[in-house]
């Protein structure tokens, strides 16, 4: 009789739980080496505005999450892929490397499937591919290709059939997915085939892709008809980007509906806000947000457009905490009185430090303008460690910044960020041409009072 009740009072939470639209998560995100892991919600959206949040992992490395979800959606860890249910309660260890990731509990099943979606990629398959086909390490053509391709995908395909304890909704988006991943891969082709020389101009090399993209029309189109057959697998990163990158072609022909269309032009614009925002235009990106039919989108870009609004020309600039090398603090607001030139960057960051040693040039030719760098170094030893190696540029003042500070004031997304602030404190630029695209730069610059 326990044992009938123990399994019953089970059954009633499972079923509440569900019912109530909550997911428990839990487990180690030791892995990541960090103490707040970001986790985002995958859907249309996402590249408009994420709705990423951070999960809170203590000195173990461990964390409890709950969401509450209306219906299952995709969501990010790092670059771990999840798929949530209402009801379902995971135990997880994630890091950066998607394929040692492991999950235990309810909704195992379609978390463990979708740690093999990397597999699906040009840089995975052709270079082995290369070895299989030719041991004289001849390129292989597409028609070569696109038969190691598709038995790829056949084989990811029945991986899928084989699952047991996935809903239809799943085994839906997750063929889906394939399918554009398929696509994406015969594109993939025009770098992997060397089909373009690397002095080309991009107009020439722009050319050169429509000509290959013709001669592939009768194997992609096919596949793009069944991706756009429901605007709700616009809801797969894979499906919206390899969308896109058909659409901006011009060359091949397939349904549009108007919710892909609005993502398009909604896309279009974000892009054109990530380069900053002007008084005088401020207006125009109202008006269009009103226009905006799809929820999500309208919603995204709303929200966007409010935080490039802080971060508008003319705005006071937000204010950050900073450490020097040293230890002591200051914030960025003290060293105003001269216009400041801020490149944040990491030792990590492979392009931030490429950018250096033009943000050093560019020091040297405006001592009129404080140049200023701000690393997000966690590891604070490795930042040190660089610093006393190479030295602190004469004309350049180095500090440390909370990361997750600078997210929140400087709606910081990617780095290397360059932002220009005027003598008063004022925004120039949140959004700063680098230093190595050298005419932009000292023109706006040289305009800099």
């Amino acid at each position: 009789m326990k044992r009938i009740i123990v399994l019953l009072v089970f059954v009633f939470t499972t079923f509440f739980s569900a019912s109530a639209g909550i997911v428990k998560i839990s487990g180690s995100l030791k892995d990541f080496k960090i103490r707040k892991v970001e986790i985002k919600n995958c859907g249309i959206a996402v590249n408009i505005h994420d709705r990423k949040m951070l999960i809170e992992v203590d000195s173990n490395g461990l964390f409890q999450l709950e969401l509450k979800l209306k219906r299952p959606t995709y969501y990010l860890i790092g670059h771990n892929l999840l798929y949530l249910s209402p009801g379902d309660d995971l135990k997880v260890k994630l890091g950066h490397a998607v394929a040692r990731g492991q999950f235990q509990g309810v909704g195992e099943e379609a978390n463990v499937y979708l740690k093999g979606r990397e597999r699906l990629s040009g840089w995975k398959m052709f270079d082995p591919m290369k070895w299989a086909l030719d041991s004289n390490s001849r390129i292989p053509t597409f028609d070569e290709c696109r038969i190691k391709i598709d038995s790829l995908i056949g084989v990811r395909l029945q991986e899928l059939n084989r699952l047991t304890k996935v809903d239809d909704r799943f085994r839906e988006l997750e063929t889906i997915r394939v399918k554009a991943c398929q696509v994406q891969i015969y594109l993939d082709y025009f770098s992997y085939g060397q089909l373009s020389r690397w002095d080309d101009t991009a107009e020439v090399k722009q050319e050169k892709k429509n000509a290959f993209y013709q001669t592939i029309k009768l194997f992609v189109e096919p596949l793009l008809k069944e991706l756009t057959a429901s605007d709700d697998y616009l809801e797969l990163a894979e499906v919206r980007d390899v969308l896109g990158e058909c659409y901006s072609s011009n060359v091949f022909e397939f349904p549009q509906s108007v919710t892909f269309l609005e993502l398009m032009k909604v896309q279009e614009n974000a892009s054109l806000l990530d380069c900053g925002l002007k008084k005088a235009d401020y207006k125009l990106y109202k008006d269009f947000t009103r226009k905006i039919q799809n929820k999500d989108l309208k919603q995204a870009f709303s929200a966007k457009l409010q935080r490039r609004a802080i971060l508008m020309e003319g705005r006071l600039a937000p204010d950050i905490l900073l450490k020097d090398i040293d230890g002591n603090e200051l914030k960025l607001s003290d060293l105003k009185g001269k216009p400041l030139f801020v490149d944040i960057w990491a030792t990590w960051c492979l392009p931030c430090l490429a950018q250096m040693p033009r943000f050093q040039e560019l020091s040297e030719k405006y001592p009129g303008i404080q140049f200023v760098g701000i690393s997000i170094d966690l590891e604070v030893k490795r930042w040190k460690e660089k610093l006393e190696k190479e030295g602190i540029p004469p004309r350049i003042k180095e500090y440390l910044a909370d990361p997750y500070a600078l997210q929140e004031s400087w709606d910081l997304a990617s780095i290397p960020r360059f932002i220009l602030i005027d003598r008063d404190f004022k925004i120039i630029t949140a959004f700063a041409t680098r230093p190595s695209e050298k005419e932009e730069i000292e023109t706006i610059l040289n305009s800099v009072k």
